[in-house]
């Protein structure tokens, strides 16, 4: 969205991976309680324990190879510990967010999407990207495609169905963008 706003001419399309203009603060509040502070498992299959426990109620029905898979992705081996694979500082970023005060609205950067395809993918219980948040989006960008993934929040996985889905966009989107020709500035 803000790479839109910046500079237009530089987007062909975009996909919204369970993100939009809008944040719910109940989710970022939820996303502070844990960032920078996830216990250090001894193993992997610790590591999905810890997942689990911390994300059931957002992904219900995972199966124990994807919280391995999951906990795979959140840490590392490093000097025979594991370490997360994440930027724990990202802590001090939402240390003053509250719920009180929500994060600023993007409508403005969203809204410079309008002439190209946008693809959002959400999660049925996010509490990042809200579905009242979608239907604003959907009314703003009438041509917005959007997928929900059920049983999954925020972010929902990028499997199954969703990959070729977001394939098929990508491709819509070069062969849409090949048709406008280049802009002024590449000429």
């Amino acid at each position: 969205m803000l790479l839109a706003a910046a500079n237009p001419s530089a987007m062909a399309g975009a996909v919204l991976h369970d993100i939009g203009p809008l944040i719910e603060p109940k989710g970022v509040v939820r996303i502070k309680s844990y960032v920078g502070k996830l216990p250090q498992p001894k193993s992997f299959t610790e590591g999905a324990d810890i997942l689990r426990h911390l994300f059931a109620a957002q992904f219900p029905k995972l199966t124990p190879e994807q919280w391995l898979g999951a906990a795979q992705r959140t840490w590392k081996t490093k000097h025979g510990a594991l370490v997360p694979t994440y930027d724990v500082q990202l802590a001090s970023t939402l240390a003053d967010v509250d719920f009180e005060h929500p994060p600023p609205t993007l409508w403005n950067e969203f809204d410079a999407l309008a002439q190209v395809p946008v693809l959002v993918i959400r999660g049925a219980n996010s509490d990042i990207l809200s579905e009242a948040t979608v239907n604003a989006m959907r009314a703003r960008h009438p041509n917005l495609e959007y997928v929900e993934v059920a049983d999954q929040g925020h972010v929902p996985l990028l499997e199954g169905k969703i990959v070729p889905l977001i394939i098929d966009f990508v491709a819509s989107c070069d062969v849409q963008d090949a048709r406008i020709g280049p802009s002024p500035q590449q000429s």
